[in-house]
């Protein structure tokens, strides 16, 4: 190849590098926004599984006090039931 023929390649390429140089840097630059951005948003979840882990216990225990009070009260009406009836009764 001749000295002309490499010129033309060399600018050829070099064409092309410019050409495409600023949207690489603009790729570049919002791939680094995302993965930013995805690296908050897993702090985020984390802190959620967290914050849920801790509720969870909480929400166990509501739910076995409901239960005992749903109880008791279903008892309470039963009483209240047999009171009527001895009052009916008498």
């Amino acid at each position: 190849m001749s000295v002309q023929e490499w010129e033309i390649i060399i600018g050829v390429m070099t064409a092309a590098l410019l050409a495409t140089g600023p949207w690489m840097f603009m790729v570049h630059a919002k791939l680094a926004v995302l993965s930013t951005q995805v690296s908050r948003l897993e702090t985020k979840v984390d802190q959620m599984v967290d914050a849920e882990q801790k509720r969870l216990p909480q929400c166990i225990l509501h739910e076995a006090a409901l239960k005992e009070l749903e109880r008791q009260w279903q008892m309470h009406g039963l009483q209240i039931e047999n009171l009527a009836e001895q009052v009916r009764d008498i």
